[in-house]
């Protein structure tokens, strides 16, 4: 988790910021605060908890220059299944799967792109003079842009990429490394004293109420454990969506009344089918029926009693017409769905 902030060609990254901000590039004094607008923690709670520094602004690490910024992770509880040492946990931290990595305010992305330590976000909160930096993303939740392209505007609380580790990393701890800039790279001020005052969000992609928008999220690798929202399924109630993550096709819509979990993962068990038990289109049996490469697709996934898990499958095959159901398909113009 201790590694350089994000350097593209030594110097190219400040030189490419120096003239999208000319007024950018000397050094500047500690800035008293706050910062003029809304601000949010740019990792939401997990579990109810609130995200945690990890790792300060300016610490010391031997070998490597000191820390321009803060890693943000959950402090460790008694009840926290990961094991120090893998890449969810240290002694003293977590962090999750498939977490998002959100705007702290409002802007516009001057950059999102992959670098050697993982994809990483800039966004400029002009007119004020305040620009933010998170790093160490496995995936980007925003289109890419290159430096000195005009990204897309993106809101407080916004996600924009899920949280992993750095690659450069020989721990491979998973945490958002994140950044203040008053100009540019070389005008790093410390976050801690302004995160105080700021709030702290929900997972704008958990699982979400029947009525709410759905949040699509990814669901690993083949050869990985599932993400604990996907592992917090188990007999539970509700229906899925799975879509394509490059075309964001939604491509199958099922429920199940008693065994979420088990239902939803038999979609990535590709293994069934080498083993003989394909039957064709739909499940049957032990057959998983439709299977899809996890890093492929993205799962949306809504809650509901177990009585209404069927019903609520049928309204969402209906409004969302999935590529791959192609029975119970119901007439909109014949039986009107009451969304």
């Amino acid at each position: 988790m201790r590694v350089w902030p994000w350097i593209v060609g030594g110097g190219a990254l400040a030189y490419a910021w120096a003239r999208h901000r000319p007024e950018a590039g000397g050094r500047v004094p500690a800035f008293a605060g706050p910062l003029p607008g809304r601000w949010v923690w740019p990792v939401p709670r997990w579990n109810g908890r609130a995200p945690v520094i990890s790792d300060g602004f300016d610490s010391p690490r031997p070998g490597l220059p000191r820390h321009g910024g803060v890693d943000l992770m959950f402090a460790r509880q008694p009840a926290d299944a990961f094991k120090a040492g893998t890449p969810n946990a240290s002694k003293q931290f977590v962090m999750p799967d498939g977490l998002a990595a959100l705007a702290a305010s409002g802007g516009v992305i001057w950059s999102a792109m992959k670098t050697p330590h993982g994809y990483a976000v800039v966004v400029d909160h002009a007119p004020r003079k305040v620009t933010t930096f998170y790093t160490h993303l496995e995936k980007l939740l925003v289109p890419e842009v290159t430096p000195g392209k005009k990204g897309v505007t993106v809101s407080v609380g916004q996600p924009l990429g899920i949280i992993g580790a750095s690659p450069l990393d020989a721990e491979h701890l998973k945490h958002l490394h994140f950044e203040i800039w008053l100009g540019g790279p070389n005008d790093r001020i410390d976050p801690a004293p302004l995160m105080r005052a700021w709030e702290t969000v929900a997972d704008p992609k958990a699982l979400v109420a029947r009525n709410a928008s759905l949040v699509y999220r990814p669901v690993g690798s083949p050869g990985e454990a599932y993400p604990d929202w996907v592992r917090a399924l188990k007999g539970k109630a509700g229906v899925y969506v799975i879509r394509d993550a490059d075309s964001r096709e939604i491509v199958y819509v099922g429920s199940s009344s008693t065994q979420l979990y088990a239902t939803l993962t038999r979609h990535f068990q590709t293994w069934r089918r080498w083993k003989g038990f394909w039957r064709g289109q739909y499940g049957e049996g032990h057959d998983p029926g439709l299977t899809y490469d996890r890093d492929s697709v993205e799962v949306a996934v809504r809650l509901t009693s177990p009585s209404k898990s069927l019903d609520e499958e049928m309204r969402l095959i209906a409004r969302l017409k999935p590529r791959d159901n192609v029975i119970g398909q119901v007439d909109a113009a014949e039986e009107p769905i009451p969304f």
